[in-house]
C-alpha cells in the first residue's frame, strides 16, 4: 500500500480515533504539560532576557520567539508522543498487534499515528497561538494559516520519532534521538535567535532541519510578512514528508512479523 494512499483509508482514521479515545482519559494533564512548558520558556526568555536587549530589525525578543515557540509547541507534542507512545503501543501494550489482526495494515497504523500527531500539534499550537495573540504579538489574520503549517509539522516530526520507536530495543535508547537530534535541532532551528550571524556551515545545517522551515513560516504568518518564500518553506515541509513517510513502515512490518 502506498503511504500517501493510507492517509485516506478508513482504518487509518480509526487508528487516530482509537488514540483520541485513549487520550481523553488524560486530556487535561496532556494539554497542561504541552502548553505550560513552552509558555514558561516563552515568558522567561521574552520578559527576562528581553528586558536587556532586542534583535534590531527583528524586533523585541518577545516578538521574535513567540512564533518560534509556536512551532516548537507542535514539535514537542508530536515528537514525544510519537516516540514514547509509539514504543508503548508496539512493545508493552500490544495495541499494534491487536490492530493487525483486525486486520489493519502497518501502513494504515502509521498513517493513523501521523493523523493523530497532526491533530495534537494543531490543538496545542492553536492554544499557544491564542496566548501570544492575547499579548498583542499577532499582527495579521494570516496567523490562522499557522494551523495547517502546524499540522504538517506534527506529521513530519512524528515520522522519525515513530521510526525510532519501532527500531529501538529499550525505551532508554530513545534518549539518543532526543539528545543527538531533537535537542540540537531545537537550539539551532531559529526559535530563540536569528541564524544570520552563524558560520555559513552552521547555517547550512540548520537550513536542512524541518524546524527551521516551520518556524520561518509561522513567524511570517504571525507578523503578516508572508511572501512567496513562506510558501516555499511550507513546500519544503511537504517535500520532506513525501521523502520520509516511507521510513517507519518497513520497520513496523518487521516488528509485527507481517
Amino acid at each position: 500500500m502506498n503511504p500517501a494512499e493510507a492517509f485516506f483509508r478508513k482504518n487509518s482514521w480509526r487508528v487516530c480515533r482509537r488514540n483520541l479515545l485513549a487520550w481523553q482519559k488524560y486530556a487535561w494533564s496532556s494539554v497542561t504539560i504541552n502548553i505550560i512548558e513552552p509558555l514558561v520558556y516563552f515568558l522567561a526568555f521574552g520578559y527576562g532576557l528581553g528586558a536587556y536587549f532586542t534583535y534590531g530589525v527583528h524586533g523585541s525578543l518577545l516578538q521574535y520567539i513567540g512564533p518560534g515557540m509556536l512551532g516548537l509547541t507542535a514539535v514537542n507534542s508530536a515528537t514525544f508522543d510519537a516516540a514514547w507512545g509509539g514504543y508503548e503501543r508496539l512493545t508493552n501494550n500490544g495495541v499494534y498487534e491487536s490492530m493487525v489482526t483486525a486486520p489493519v495494515a502497518p501502513e494504515e497504523i502509521a498513517a493513523g499515528e501521523y493523523i493523530w500527531q497532526a491533530f495534537r500539534a494543531t490543538l496545542y499550537g492553536a492554544i499557544f497561538l491564542g496566548v501570544i495573540a492575547s499579548l498583542g504579538l499577532v499582527h495579521s489574520w494570516l496567523a490562522l494559516l499557522c494551523l495547517p503549517v502546524l499540522a504538517l509539522t506534527g506529521v513530519l516530526f512524528a515520522i522519525p520519532a515513530l521510526y525510532m520507536a519501532f527500531i529501538v530495543k529499550t525505551p532508554e535508547h530513545l534518549f539518543y534521538y532526543f539528545a543527538l537530534i531533537a535537542t540540537p535541532m531545537v537550539m539551532f532551528g531559529g526559535v530563540f535567535f536569528p541564524l544570520d550571524k552563524l558560520p555559513r556551515w552552521a547555517f547550512d545545517i540548520a537550513w536542512c532541519t524541518p524546524l527551521y522551515h516551520a518556524v520561518n513560516a509561522c513567524r511570517a504568518l504571525v507578523t503578516g510578512s508572508a511572501t512567496w518564500t513562506t510558501l516555499a518553506e511550507v513546500g519544503w515541509l511537504v517535500a520532506a514528508i513525501a521523502v520520509l513517510v516511507w521510513l517507519p513502515h518497513a520497520a513496523l512490518r518487521r516488528r509485527l512479523g507481517n
